[in-house]
């Protein structure tokens, strides 16, 4: 009787795994069954080839001769089912990218980056594509400058550097899992004079690449259905975007950060450096806001350069401008692009126009940390700005 209790027992057990078995197959077959089942990623190659915008005469050796560079990226292909920007940037394809660059000579090193990017199509045909994209990140591997050892690299004094690329070109489809890409791109160098001397390092080109889709789910499913093949691009999911209520935002940001001047290059000090902006920008679409502001802005190392001051006063020490903006919302980010007019006489040695350029991480819809780059006669890097803003929405207009 004990044995027989025992057999149904294990009879039992068997029967529920079977059915287990069975409703996830049923599940399984649902799934498939459902649009864009599993996930689009993508695994991208390039070659670049190009060359440097000079910016220094002791490092012809390297300057005048051409750059290699290489780049390994994954990514991960939207299709509009969850977010709106989706559609509204032609769904883009956004990931993780490792570069690597190979300069004649010795002085600069070989920098390497790891950097976000994201790739939208302008035009999207069947097979063609013209595409735009951008990717910024960190840097490393550069040989700084160092009076000593290093005399002649006069252009980067630091080992680390934000790294920007921008680029535009056409991809070709060859098949359902290659695509070739060819792009031209320019590629941008810089410390923000965190560290002097900070000319930058420009390099401009082309890129030429290979695309791999796939789609994991694959390796989850083969035990079930050794036959299932998923697809590896999806069906783009249509939405229209539901209407935007046009406004405007009253946009307060304040910063601090630390600069080197380019009279104390390689160990001078740190200087402090704070801002307070203030705009007021109208939003004119779901991705898009323009404006008009005032900045005011700290900056310690007015009491060294361009002349010394003894005893400064804030005064001394402060200027303010203004400015027109733009901002470009990239789901959670929004990049930021402002130019400015300095309205404080006693800087005149920065010029007359100022640039802002950063990115926006929207903590919530109305809280955002914001870092950019502000530079000096015209696109001289100055300093960054590391900071946190809060809009207050008001006007609103009609819904269209």
């Amino acid at each position: 009787m004990k044995k027989i209790r025992i057999i149904c027992f294990i009879l039992l057990i068997q029967t529920g795994f079977l059915i287990q078995a069975q409703d996830y197959q049923q599940l399984l077959k649902e799934k498939r069954q459902k649009i864009n089942y599993g996930f689009f990623n993508v695994i991208d190659v390039k070659y670049h080839h190009g060359r440097f915008l000079k910016n220094s005469q002791k490092l012809d050796n390297i300057m005048d001769n051409p750059y290699d560079a290489y780049d390994v990226r994954i990514g991960f292909q939207s299709t509009g089912l969850k977010k709106k920007y989706d559609a509204l940037y032609g769904y883009p394809v956004y990931g993780v990218g490792f570069y690597k660059a190979f300069f004649k000579g010795g002085e600069l090193g070989s920098p390497q980056a790891v950097y976000l990017f994201m790739r939208a199509p302008v035009i999207r045909g069947q097979k063609l594509r013209w595409n735009w994209e951008m990717g910024a990140g960190l840097s490393y591997g550069f040989y700084k400058y160092d009076p000593n050892t290093n005399p002649d690299q006069s252009v980067i004094g630091s080992e680390h550097n934000v790294y920007f690329n921008a680029a535009t070109g056409i991809s070709y489809a060859l098949n359902d899992r290659y695509d070739m890409t060819l792009d031209f791109d320019l590629t941008h160098f810089s410390n923000g004079s965190t560290r002097t001397p900070n000319l930058g390092i420009n390099l401009t080109g082309l890129a030429l690449g290979f695309r791999y889709s796939f789609n994991p789910v694959r390796n989850y499913t083969k035990a079930v259905d050794s036959t299932f093949r998923p697809a590896v691009k999806p069906d783009f999911i249509h939405k229209k975007p539901a209407k935007y209520q046009r406004h405007s935002d009253i946009i307060v940001f304040g910063s601090v950060g630390g600069k080197t001047t380019t009279t104390q290059i390689y160990d001078g000090p740190t200087y402090f450096i704070s801002s307070l902006s203030l705009d007021y920008a109208w939003a004119y679409h779901h991705i898009g806001k323009v404006g008009i502001g005032l900045d005011g802005f700290y900056e310690s190392a007015l009491r060294d350069y361009p002349t010394r001051i003894v005893n400064p006063g804030f005064n001394d020490l402060s200027y303010v401008g203004w400015h027109i903006s733009h901002y470009l919302r990239l789901y959670r980010l929004s990049l930021v692009t402002q130019a400015g007019f300095y309205l404080s006489d006693h800087v005149s040695h920065k010029g007359k126009l100022y640039l802002q350029v950063g990115a926006s991480y929207h903590i919530t819809e109305r809280l955002f940390a914001r870092a950019a780059l502000k530079t000096r006669n015209g696109a001289v890097a100055d300093f960054i700005e590391w900071g946190i803003g809060y809009q207050f929405p008001f006007a609103y207009g009609k819904v269209r």
